[in-house]
């Protein structure tokens, strides 16, 4: 008996939810499809009719994680308009966004990882990067000279929540944050 195409849609999104979770606790090299695929109450086999491959899967749920981080960022941007430089860099060095990789931004979660990555999980963070790089130019300014601030103020964010989550003291992830955020608003100054 076949499955009303209701049904495989709500399977395939069972997956991808199931997928874009685990990555974002616990890494891209943590999906495995026989465990994916049991957490989604769905048989192994029954992978490869939702997916071509565990790269596209894995890049279609790398989406996802990208997505729902970008969330609080779009609405910051929906509120104000124009926010300011320091809530833009707030939404990412927020403590609370560094504790719960779950439901943060998807770059900082998967920038050590994407060296590693297929192709097609890169392009996902690539266009993540590009579209957060855009969202901070428009904060700063414009042009190419803006867009290069913007290059190295999102650099500095993703490595600064990175090591936050990577040291093992609260005191010193504390200190990675607030220098971070100090180093990055001294280096934009606001125009005359």
């Amino acid at each position: 008996m076949g499955h009303s195409q209701a049904e495989k849609a709500a399977s395939r999104e069972r997956i991808l939810n199931a997928a874009a979770r685990q990555i974002s606790e616990r890494g891209l090299d943590s999906v495995a499809v026989a465990e994916l695929m049991q957490n989604a109450a769905l048989t192994k086999g029954a992978f490869y009719g939702h997916f071509e491959s565990r790269d596209a899967m894995i890049a279609e749920a790398a989406r996802r994680a990208m997505d729902k981080g970008q969330t609080k960022l779009d609405a910051l941007f929906s509120c104000k308009k124009k926010p300011t430089l320091e809530q833009v860099v707030d939404t990412w060095l927020d403590p609370a966004h560094v504790a719960d990789p779950t439901s943060g931004c998807g770059i900082c979660t998967l920038a050590g990882e994407g060296r590693y990555a297929g192709p097609q999980v890169q392009q996902v963070i690539t266009e993540q990067f590009n579209r957060n790089v855009q969202q901070i130019a428009q904060v700063i300014g414009c042009g190419e000279a803006a867009t290069a601030r913007a290059t190295a103020i999102l650099t500095a964010i993703v490595g600064a929540v990175s090591m936050s989550r990577a040291v093992g003291d609260a005191g010193l992830a504390r200190q990675i944050l607030a220098n971070t955020k100090v180093l990055v608003m001294q280096a934009n100054p606001p125009a005359i």
